[in-house]
């Protein structure tokens, strides 16, 4: 706010007054009697916080859950705090405008909580869902639909229907200042690239200008690659402020973006759940205070955390210094870790805080980069000379090889080496097995197409198998699109000439159908995302598992022609032969469709199978926003 405005025009009783915080991880390691306890004593601050500095609202910008379906313990302990801080018989004095029944379509009143009779509420928390308490399994339930259910919290941003996203803000006005509040929950980034192609997200803009425009979201928001992040150009101008959630680095204090003129303020997480570096910058809740068109942002450090240590060091820069040429280059390593390690202890009790809550036992890395195997040692053993004086004793150390590669300037380059070196790079990098599914069929030749199916069919399978652990989402698809081709071809009149236009009509139609799929696949999965295999390695760069996700490009240009559409050139020439039928080019009708359908699902099967404990670990989380405006 200008200084003119702050001490002039401003009208106390019109400023909206928001705690903002993200990434809280509830549960995060509870069963570790050292750490078990630090992301509920840093949500209890972030509340204590909101009810100190009497605040109208609270935001929370995703993963207040670290795992989708956490236990007993963690909800238990969640609704303790949420009830303790967030009800009480303080008035509310934020007005409520937009349609409830749009904003909260999902929870059981389908009425902000406040306004709810049977509840008593002070604070009202806001909430988006991120990719760790995401919605999953049977019903397609998100930890947070048991916490709005129950009262406690008003979850916004969730979309059920993926097959067009319409956001439509909750409007709020205190006094004179009327805030629009936007929601995007975290989802899967292949499914929301494609809504973005196809322009089919949109923000529904406030027709005064005199709204002030948050946006809070769950996305990767450093560049990790085409389709890996959200660019902030993509989303539309009009905003003024975007909270952003899913990355742990602290970056609180608004940032301008020179293009699009918003801010973008990114709190980081509460806790640290991974030992990266970026988890090592002090934590911090925010104070938003937004009178009219003007905002102001204060952080709040966080007394109750947990001190954590990152320090990297490229041995190759310490070769002469610590004459690792000659002798016994590990003990000389393990005794300049251990040095190291006792001055990373001394630095970590500046950041004590005093607050009696604050664990006391500090994280520790020491990631040393080695360009020899001899230079390592067991990193296990090391740490345990300082269990009981820090938290993480058995991965203090973390080893990153840098191994030096020489040109070869005698060799002529291969131009179709470098090719398919560049191809199995990129399926090297694929972060999900969908992706390597989808540019396939995007990539494949004509001959390779599918006939009766459509990639987006294919690569929602893959999700299945690979996040959902669903074995019979392969089977349930192939048999649902069997019914639903034979229920076409009975409309017509199918004979030898005419069965190929018929089956291209049907596979473009098959698309308008995708929606009444995945209803079908919802209400047939009882199985639950594995929760541990989920996205921690894009947080953790100590992570250094390959993605394995090439072996269905592989298995899929080696097989049999039979699931493939086939040129185009001659519709009724084609006679390649299928694994489960006679020749396509003779004898089709009905049944030969069937036997088509067959062996796609009889492919898919076998291959995607293989493929889904590989790809679990690698599962990138990225999002496209269409912008709904006019520039």
């Amino acid at each position: 706010m200008s200084e003119e405005t702050r001490n002039n025009t401003i009208d106390p009783e019109g400023v909206i007054k928001i705690l903002v915080a993200s990434d809280i991880h509830l549960g995060h390691n509870e069963k570790d009697v050292i750490r078990g306890e630090d992301s509920f004593i840093a949500f209890e601050e972030v509340l204590q916080h909101a009810l100190e500095n009497d605040v109208d609202a609270v935001i929370l910008g995703g993963d207040l859950f670290d795992i989708a379906n956490p236990s007993t313990n963690t909800l238990n302990r969640c609704t303790r705090l949420l009830k303790t801080y967030m009800l009480g018989d303080k008035p509310i004095k934020l007005e409520f405008l937009s349609d409830q029944n749009e904003n909260f379509l999902e929870s059981l009143n389908q009425t902000v909580n406040y306004e709810d009779p049977n509840m008593n509420i002070a604070i009202p928390v806001f909430s988006i869902h991120g990719n760790h308490d995401d919605p999953s399994g049977f019903g397609r339930i998100s930890s947070l639909d048991l916490l709005s259910t129950n009262g406690y919290v008003n979850y916004f941003g969730k979309w059920t229907d993926l097959n067009k996203i319409n956001i439509s803000p909750i409007l709020l006005k205190k006094g004179e200042t009327k805030l629009a509040l936007y929601g995007l929950s975290y989802i899967s980034d292949p499914r929301l690239a494609r809504l973005f192609n196809e322009a089919k997200v949109f923000l529904e803009k406030p027709e005064d200008t005199d709204w002030f425009n948050i946006m809070v979201l769950h996305q990767n928001r450093a560049d990790r690659g085409p389709k890996n992040y959200l660019p902030e150009k993509s989303l539309p101008r009009f905003l003024d402020l975007i909270i952003w959630g899913h990355e742990h680095d602290c970056r609180i204090i608004p940032e301008e973006n020179p293009t699009k003129k918003f801010y973008v303020s990114q709190p980081g997480s509460t806790v640290a759940t991974s030992l990266a570096e970026g988890e090592s910058i002090d934590k911090c809740c925010g104070l938003l205070s937004i009178y009219k068109k003007q905002f102001r942002l204060d952080p709040i450090p966080l007394q109750t955390v947990r001190p954590f240590i990152f320090e990297s060091i490229n041995l190759a820069n310490l070769v002469q210094e610590l004459q690792l040429d000659e002798g016994d280059a590990q003990a000389k390593v393990q005794s300049f870790a251990s040095e190291k390690v006792e001055e990373m202890i001394e630095r970590a009790k500046e950041k004590l805080t005093g607050n009696v809550k604050q664990p006391k036992l500090p994280l520790i890395r020491l990631r040393l980069e080695v360009t020899s195997v001899d230079q390592q040692f067991n990193q296990i053993r090391f740490g345990q000379q300082y269990s009981g004086r820090v938290a993480n004793p058995q991965d203090m150390i973390s080893f990153k090889r840098k191994i030096s590669r020489v040109k070869d300037e005698t060799k002529p380059l291969d131009k179709e080496a470098l090719n398919q070196a560049y191809q199995n790079q990129r399926e090297t990098a694929a972060k999900r097995a969908e992706e390597v599914v989808e540019r396939y069929f995007k990539e494949a030749a004509q001959e390779n197409q599918l006939e009766i199916l459509s990639s987006k069919s294919m690569t929602e399978l893959t999700r299945r198998m690979v996040d959902y652990e669903d074995d019979d989402a392969a089977e349930n698809i192939i048999k649902f699109f069997e019914k639903q081709a034979m229920q076409y071809l009975d409309g017509f009149t199918v004979n030898e000439e005419n069965i190929e236009e018929i089956l291209f009509k049907f596979h473009d139609k098959e698309r308008e159908t995708h929606g009444e799929m995945l209803k079908m696949l919802d209400s047939r999965t009882h199985k639950r995302i594995d929760s541990n295999d989920r996205s921690r390695s894009l947080a953790d760069d100590d992570d250094n598992d390959e993605s394995k996700s090439t072996s269905i490009q592989a298995n899929v240009t080696t097989t049999n022609r039979g699931s493939g559409r086939g040129s185009r050139g001659g519709r009724g020439s084609r006679s390649t032969t299928s694994n489960s039928g006679p020749s396509r080019g003779r004898g089709r009708g009905k049944g030969a469709a069937s036997s088509t359908v067959s062996s796609i699902g009889s492919f898919f099967n076998s291959t995607v199978k293989q493929e889904k404990r590989s790809s679990a670990r690698n599962v990138s989380k990225v999002v496209y926003i269409s912008e709904d405006e006019e520039d």
